[in-house]
């Protein structure tokens, strides 16, 4: 039964039970009477744009109001228990809002409003009495006039539940907590220091289309300040993304808050509980890591997410090197290294800083089982950045989905050296000269944030430096596109091991892969070339003696 229909019987009941007239239907009995209907939360009216209006009330909050002992017909002056409107065609929320807001001025004169609360008049231009104090919990504003703190004059309405209505139909909640503003880092602010366009006078009444575009928008005001720290989000992975769609990208209120930002100095978990808002799925292999374990023992320099990912300035971990995070704290490590990734005669640090150029330092130190693979990147040589995937299909003259079979011209699923060659060369016939740079790394990102235990890392040089080694099975072409989603392109095991490969990826070779038969060759001639030099020599210098002997002989009769 449609609860509209049965309004009346309850009203009938309640009625009977509470005779009209009598006291008991006077005051707060009044009230009782109504929430007999009005108690219901699934009480709604459908409008006539379809929108949805609730007619639950909620009882207990009523009663604290300011407006308890007027009762409901102090504002409700056209309906009463005669006469309950029920059928009252109403277009919209909107008009629902300024028919209402039509009967608070009836006590509440814009003149007396004009006098106590100066900004009233601003308020009262842009929008409507409900949309501020609501329909049935007005508090007292115990309006403040002029010349008291601003802070204290703003929380006058923002210490109370306020909500901003969206286009969306979403609402935002604008309750300031005093307290914890106070205590943040900008306790000591004043509110237009952030709000900026407001005062005591002047208060825009903005409006947004959902509830992501005002949370985007406030970040603005943090950028007055933080200019470094915007500079680096600027250049970050999370506004590019952003910029392009993505509306879960996070902001600065995403991760600090905005009215109880705190001290990331005295609370280091604030970096974790942030990240995880989005990379949930990430902290169980964190926890469980050595970085983990040591963070939650209180270790001081125990690394969380910004640690080795950077605060603002976040990258994709498929392009750059978190090695770079991982030597901030660790910067001791190509030496500590070199006791045993080395190669006698040479013994430098510079050899094991080798290796890191070629590996992640998750490749050898996340767990033993984890999966790992080749990851190579074109990079456009003039500007040392990765070269886009829109820039790599518009030289190809084809699509993303048209990508592979455009580079794999044999058609056999995977990109070899040769195919690898060809690519080069047509960007550089586009004026698009480029390098192809790799890493190895783990392909799971739960294996990247699982660091074990030293005694737990890759030292088995064979893993790597050996013609059929595991590590190298599988290999990649990384593409990303200007919206942070990767592609990758399966390639064959040649690539790293041939003639085509020494100009367009020369670095190949440092990744560990000794399975380059022109280099071996080359090592066999060089090696036998410099055995044969003293050899030969000494030989020549054998047959040779008799005839020095003979000259000296000769010589010494002359004298």
């Amino acid at each position: 039964m449609n609860k509209i229909r049965i309004v009346p019987f309850l009203l009938f009941v309640a009625v009977f039970i509470f005779p009209v007239g009598s006291n008991a239907a006077k005051g707060a009995e009044e009230v009782d009477l109504c929430l007999a209907c009005h108690a219901d939360k699934t009480l709604t009216k459908k409008l006539m744009n379809k929108e949805i209006l609730p007619l639950y009330v909620d009882g207990n909050e009523f009663k604290r109001s300011v407006h308890a002992k007027i009762g409901c017909t102090g504002c409700h002056t056209d309906i009463s228990l005669d006469n309950h409107p029920i059928v009252k065609k109403i277009k919209s929320r909107k008009e629902y809002s300024l028919s209402r807001s039509k009967q608070c001025t009836v006590c509440h004169t814009d003149e007396q409003m004009r006098q106590r609360l100066p900004i009233h008049s601003s308020l009262a231009a842009k929008g409507t009495c409900v949309e501020c104090h609501g329909f049935h919990a007005v508090q007292s504003s115990a309006v403040q006039k002029t010349g008291v703190p601003e802070n204290q004059y703003c929380m006058t309405c923002h210490s109370r539940q306020l909500a901003m209505r969206m286009r969306s139909g979403e609402t935002v909640s604008v309750l300031v907590n005093e307290s914890a503003l106070r205590n943040s880092v900008h306790g000591r602010l004043k509110c237009t220091e952030c709000h900026a366009g407001f005062s005591m006078t002047q208060h825009p009444m903005k409006v947004y289309s959902d509830k992501r575009a005002y949370s985007i928008e406030k970040a603005e005001y943090c950028w007055k300040c933080h200019e470094d720290a915007y500079r680096d989000y600027e250049s970050s992975i999370h506004l590019d993304v952003l910029k392009k769609g993505n509306i879960k990208a996070p902001t600065c209120t995403d991760c600090h808050g905005d009215h109880t930002v705190a001290s990331t100095k005295k609370n280091r978990d604030i970096g974790i509980t942030s990240c995880n808002k989005c990379h949930g799925d990430m902290n169980s292999s964190y926890e469980a890591s050595m970085h983990g374990k040591a963070f939650r023992k209180g270790v001081e320099n125990a690394p969380s997410c910004a640690s080795c990912h950077g605060a603002h300035r976040v990258e994709s971990t498929l392009t750059t090197g978190i090695k770079t995070g991982c030597l901030t704290c660790h910067k001791d490590a190509a030496r500590a290294h070199n006791t045993w990734l080395k190669n006698p005669p040479i013994t430098l640090p510079s050899f094991a800083e080798l290796h890191f150029e070629g590996a992640s330092c998750a490749a050898c130190h996340s767990a033993p089982g984890a999966a790992r693979a080749v990851y190579l990147s074109i990079f456009d040589r003039k500007s040392g950045k990765p070269l886009p995937e829109e820039a790599l299909v518009a030289a190809l003259e084809t699509d993303s989905e048209g990508l592979m079979e455009k580079i794999d011209t044999n058609a056999d699923g995977g990109i070899d050296a040769k195919e690898i060659w060809d690519l080069f060369a047509l960007l550089r016939k586009k004026n698009t000269p480029t390098v192809f740079l790799g890493t190895m790394d783990v392909t799971n990102s739960k294996d990247a944030h699982l660091i074990g235990a030293k005694s737990e890392a890759a030292k088995d040089c064979e893993r790597c430096h050996h013609p059929e080694a595991a590590f190298f099975q599988d290999i990649f072409l990384v593409m990303k596109n200007t919206e942070g989603k990767t592609t990758l392109l399966r390639a064959k095991g040649d690539v790293l091991n041939s003639i085509y490969s020494i100009i367009p990826a020369r670095t190949f070779y440092v990744l560990g892969s000794t399975s380059i038969t022109l280099f071996d060759i080359l090592f066999v001639v060089a090696l036998i070339g410099g055995i044969a030099v003293p050899i030969g020599h000494i030989t020549l210098r054998i047959i040779t003696s008799p005839l020095r002997s003979l000259r000296r002989m000769g010589k010494g009769g002359k004298h």
